[in-house]
C-alpha cells in the first residue's frame, strides 16, 4: 500500500489567539475555520522555546532545546543529528523544503532531499542585520529590537517572500510525483515587520479592542521580561495590532491557496494524505507592553495545531498538553518509519485516529532569555491540566502560577493560595534540569558565534539559497 502523502503548512510567531476557529471573533481566517472542521485542533499546542531557530530545530527532532544545546538564533543542528526527515527519506518519501526553515551554515537541508524555495534570512553569521542591504529601510525590523520601526498597510520584504514561497508550492504541486511526498511550507509571516496589505491593515485599524494587560500594573510580571517592554503612543499601537490581524488574514488566503492545490493534488494521483498547519511560536502584539515572542505567557509560548486528512478525526477539539516535539514522531508513525532514537515528544496519532485526549500530559517549554552579554535568564515553563509554572534560575521568589481556564490572561499570580499544587509543578519542572550547566555550555558557544560572525562579515560567502528582496518590496508603508 503507498504511503500517505504528508503537507506540513509551517508559519512563523503566529499566535493561536488570532484565529477564528481558537475563539477570534474580530479576525477572518475563513480557511483555517475550514481545517479545523475538516480535521482535529490542538487547543493547548505549546512550543518547546519561544524563539524561532531552537523551536525549529525541536520539531525536526522531537528533542528539547537543552538536549540540542541550542537556544538562540545562531545556533543550529549537528551535522550528525538525526531529524524525521532522514527517517522518511529512508522509507522511500520525497522529503521538500519550500520556503523558510531557519538553518544557519553550510547545511541548509538535514534530511530535506529538495528545496523549491529558499530562506528569506541570513544563511550564514555576520551576513545578516546592516548587511541586509536587500532589505532597504525594513533594515532591522524583523528583529526583537526594532519590529516597531515601519508598522502600516502597503508591502514589506516579509509580504512579497511569502508571496514566492506560495507560488512555488502550488506550483510543486501541479507537477507528478513518483516517489510519496513529505512537504514543508514555510512562511515568514506573519512575524514582523508589522506590515500587511493595505486593505486588511485599514480593515483593522480601528475595530480592534486593545490589550487587557495593556499599561497595567499586574503581580504576573517578572523581571526577565522587563527589558523588552515597549512604551509607545497608542496609534502606533493599533497599528501594529491591525497589520498582524491584516497579516494573518493575508496568510489566511495563502493557506487556502496551497490546501486547495494539495487536494486536487491528491485526487488526480488517487493519494491518501495529512496537512498539518502549525507555527514556532506566538507573537504578544501588545499585552503587557511586550511585543514578538521570547516570553512564557500564552500569547507567546502556545502555538496553533490543526491536523487534517484520510484516517484523522474531523471537526474534533483536543484540550490535553501537546508540544511542538510531538510533530516528529506523530509524523514519523503516519509513514510507518524508522523512529528517531532519542524524542521527548511522544507521536499524537491516537489523539487523531481515536477518541483519546490525554487531559492530564504536561509538557515543558524553555528558554535562555539575554539581557544583555552579562545577564542571561535561564527558564523553564511547565503547563499540565489548567496550570503553568514558570521559574528562572536563581529568581525562586518570583516563580509565577496561573489557572489558565480560569484567568486565560495570566494577569494574577496564584502560587501563595495554592503552595501545594506550585510545589507539584515546580518538582517535575527542575526534573533532570541542569540550568548552570545549560547556561556555561550556551555562554560558550556564543563565544563560538562571535568568531564566526566576524568571519562571515570578513569574506561575506555568497548565499545562493538566500530570496533577495525586490526594490518594490523595499517601498515603505504608504498607509499608516
Amino acid at each position: 500500500m503507498r504511503k500517505k502523502d504528508i503537507l506540513i503548512f509551517f508559519t512563523d510567531q503566529h499566535t493561536p489567539n488570532v484565529i477564528g476557529a481558537y475563539g477570534n471573533e474580530f479576525v477572518d481566517t475563513p480557511n483555517l475555520n475550514e481545517l479545523a472542521e475538516d480535521g482535529t485542533l490542538f487547543e493547548r499546542a505549546y512550543t518547546s522555546c519561544p524563539l524561532c531557530v531552537p523551536a525549529r530545530m525541536s520539531f525536526l527532532t522531537g528533542q528539547l532545546p537543552s538536549k540540542l544545546n541550542i537556544f538562540n538564533n545562531e545556533e543550529t543542528l549537528y551535522e550528525d543529528q538525526a531529524t524525521f526527515l532522514h527517517s522518511l527519506a529512508i522509507e522511500g518519501y520525497e522529503t521538500v523544503l519550500c520556503g523558510r526553515m531557519h538553518f544557519k551554515g553550510a547545511n541548509q537541508r538535514h534530511g530535506f532531499t529538495k528545496r523549491i524555495m529558499g530562506d528569506i534570512t541570513s544563511l550564514y553569521w555576520g551576513t545578516g542585520g546592516k548587511n541586509r542591504k536587500d532589505f532597504g529601510p525594513f533594515i532591522g525590523t524583523t528583529s526583537m529590537k526594532g519590529c516597531l520601526n515601519v508598522i502600516g498597510g502597503g508591502n514589506s520584504p516579509v509580504l512579497e517572500y511569502d508571496r514566492a514561497v506560495i507560488e512555488a508550492a502550488v506550483n510543486y504541486l501541479k507537477e507528478e510525483h513518483d516517489k510519496p511526498q513529505c512537504i514543508v511550507v514555510g512562511t515568514y509571516a506573519p512575524h514582523f515587520s508589522y506590515v500587511s496589505p493595505e486593505k486588511e491593515y485599514c480593515k483593522y485599524k480601528d475595530i480592534l479592542p486593545l490589550p487587557i494587560t495593556w499599561n497595567t500594573k499586574t503581580s504576573s510580571k517578572h523581571r526577565a521580561f522587563n527589558h523588552m517592554e515597549k512604551d509607545i503612543a497608542l496609534d502606533e499601537l493599533k497599528g501594529i495590532r491591525a497589520a498582524y490581524y491584516g497579516m494573518v488574514e493575508n496568510l489566511d488566503r495563502q493557506i487556502g491557496e496551497v490546501r486547495s492545490a494539495w487536494k486536487k493534488y491528491l485526487e488526480n494521483n488517487k493519494r491518501q494524505g495529512v496537512f498539518i498547519y502549525m507555527s514556532d511560536h506566538g507573537d504578544q502584539i501588545g499585552e503587557r507592553n511586550l511585543f514578538g515572542k521570547q516570553t512564557f505567557y500564552e500569547d507567546s509560548a502556545r502555538i496553533p495545531l490543526i491536523i487534517e486528512g484520510d484516517g484523522i478525526n474531523r471537526g474534533d477539539v483536543k484540550k490535553g498538553a501537546v508540544s511542538i516535539m510531538d510533530i516528529a514522531p506523530t509524523v514519523i508513525e503516519i509513514a510507518n518509519a524508522y523512529p528517531l532514537p532519542e524524542t521527548d515528544g511522544r507521536s499524537l496519532l491516537n489523539e487523531l485516529t481515536n477518541n483519546m485526549d490525554y487531559i492530564n500530559r504536561n509538557v515543558i517549554s524553555e528558554h535562555i532569555l539575554s539581557e544583555n552579554k552579562n545577564t542571561n535568564y535561564v527558564g523553564r515553563m511547565i503547563y499540565e491540566n489548567d496550570y503553568k509554572y514558570i521559574h528562572f534560575y536563581g529568581y525562586d521568589d518570583e516563580d509565577l502560577m496561573f489557572n489558565i481556564k480560569e484567568n486565560p490572561m495570566e494577569d494574577k499570580n496564584i502560587i501563595k493560595d495554592n503552595s501545594e499544587k506550585a510545589k507539584d509543578l515546580k518538582e517535575k519542572l527542575i526534573k533532570d534540569w541542569k540550568p548552570k550547566k545549560i547556561l556555561d555550555r550556551h555562554i560558550k558557544r556564543c563565544k563560538s558565534h562571535g568568531i564566526l560572525k566576524k568571519y562571515g562579515q570578513a569574506l561575506m560567502p555568497e548565499e545562493e539559497e538566500r530570496f533577495k528582496v525586490t526594490k518594490e518590496a523595499r517601498i515603505l508603508p504608504s498607509v499608516k
